[in-house]
C-alpha cells in the first residue's frame, strides 16, 4: 500500500536539502523551564507507579529496573505498559516514572495523547525517562516534554533521564547503513544499567529532602523539524508497506504493538495515514509478515539485524 501524500525521491532529496540549508538560520524560541510549583504531597514516598511505552524492549527494560530499585527501598511499585495503565488512578501514587522511546526527535503522539488524558495529580513526585538508539538526537528535550507535561498536572518533577542503546530504525541497516547501527551493539551495557540505578536513588533522594529539579530545553534548530515534519520526510520515503497473507499467522503480535490502531488483520490491511511509521509492526511480527520498502528497497526488522549479527543484548541482573 502507498503512503497518501508521497513525495518521492526527488522531492524528498530536495526537502532534505532545504531542510540542511535552514540548519545555518539563526534564531530558536526561548527554552521551556520546567520546575515545582507547589509542594510534595508526603514526607516520604510509599507506592509508585512506572510506565512505559516500549516497541522493541528497551525503554521497558529501564521501566523494569527503576521499579525494581524502588521496590528494593520498600516502596509498593505497579510497572505497566501505557496502554495499560488506568489514568484515572495516577493521583493515588506518590511517585510516578513515564518512559518512552524518542521517535522523530521527538515523543511519540500517541504517547503524547496519553500524556494529555493524565488528570489532575498535586503533589505528585514525577519523573521523565527516554531511550535513544545510537548518538541520538532530541533526547533531552523529550525528557523535558514529559516532565513539562506532567508539572502542569500538579507533578513534582524530581529526576529525568535519556538511556542510549542500539538503534531500532530499520531503515538505517536496511539502506546499508548497518554499521552505523552496529556501533553501538553494547548498547545498553553495564554502565548505562548504572545510570538508570542512579536515577533511582536520586530520585528518592530528593523525594526525602522535598527538594524537585528545573530543567530547561537545549535550543537548537533541528528541533524544528520533529516530530510531524520529520516524520513525513521519513513516509515520502516508504514504496509500500502491506501484510502478506500468506505468511500472517493471525498472532495479533502486530496489532498489539501498533500505537495507533491502524491494523486490520481481517483484510489485512495497514491504515498509512494514521500509520505513525514508529516499525513495531514490522520489529516484532513473528513470521515476517510485514512487508516494507524504503526507496524500493526491502527492509529487515531488528530481531532479523540481532539474529544475522549474533547480538544479545544485555540485561540487567535485577531482571534475569
Amino acid at each position: 500500500m502507498e503512503y497518501p501524500g508521497q513525495m518521492g525521491r526527488r522531492r524528498f532529496l530536495a526537502g532534505g536539502a532545504a531542510m540542511a540549508a535552514s540548519l545555518a538560520l539563526p534564531g530558536v524560541s526561548s527554552a521551556r523551564i520546567v520546575k515545582a510549583t507547589g509542594p510534595l504531597k508526603k514526607k516520604k514516598p510509599e507506592s509508585a507507579l512506572v510506565v512505559w511505552y516500549s516497541q522493541t524492549g528497551h525503554t521497558e527494560r529501564y521501566g523494569r529496573l527503576i521499579a525494581r530499585c524502588w521496590g528494593k527501598q520498600g516502596l509498593s511499585v505497579d510497572a505497566v505498559p501505557m496502554k495499560r495503565a488506568d489514568r484515572s488512578l495516577l493521583a493515588r501514587y506518590d511517585l510516578i516514572a513515564v518512559g518512552t522511546p524518542v521517535q522523530y526527535l521527538d515523543v511519540p503522539p500517541n504517547v503524547q495523547d496519553w500524556l494529555a488524558g493524565v488528570p489532575s495529580i498535586p503533589g505528585t513526585g514525577i519523573v521523565g525517562y527516554v531511550s535513544f538508539g545510537g548518538k541520538g538526537d532530541g533526547q533531552h528535550n523529550a525528557a523535558v516534554t514529559l516532565l513539562d507535561t506532567l508539572t502542569r498536572r500538579g507533578g513534582v518533577p524530581l529526576g529525568m533521564g535519556t538511556f542510549g542503546n542500539m538503534s531500532a530504525y530499520p531503515p538505517t541497516w536496511s539502506m546499508g547503513y548497518e554499521a552505523r547501527t552496529l556501533a553501538f551493539r553494547d548498547k545498553p551495557d553495564q554502565a548505562t544499567y548504572a545510570q538508570v540505578r542512579k536515577l533511582a536513588a536520586d530520585v528518592l533522594g530528593r523525594y526525602g529532602r522535598g527538594r524537585g529539579i528545573e530543567v530547561k530545553d537545549e535550543l537548537s534548530v533541528r528541533g524544528l523539524f520533529k516530530g510531524g515534519i520529520s516524520r513525513g520526510i521519513a513516509k515520502a520515503t516508504i514504496g509500500r508497506h502491506e501484510i502478506d497473507p500468506g505468511r500472517c499467522i493471525h498472532c495479533g503480535t502486530c496489532v498489539d504493538r501498533c500505537p495507533v490502531g491502524a491494523i486490520d488483520l481481517a483484510v489485512p490491511r495497514v491504515d498509512t495515514r494514521r500509520c505513525i511509521l514508529c516499525f513495531g509492526c514490522l520489529n516484532n511480527c513473528p513470521t515476517g509478515a510485514h512487508e516494507m520498502t524504503v526507496f524500493g528497497r526491502k527492509i529487515y526488522s531488528f530481531a532479523e539485524l540481532l539474529r544475522r549479527n549474533g547480538i544479545t543484548l544485555l540485561e540487567p541482573p535485577e531482571l534475569v
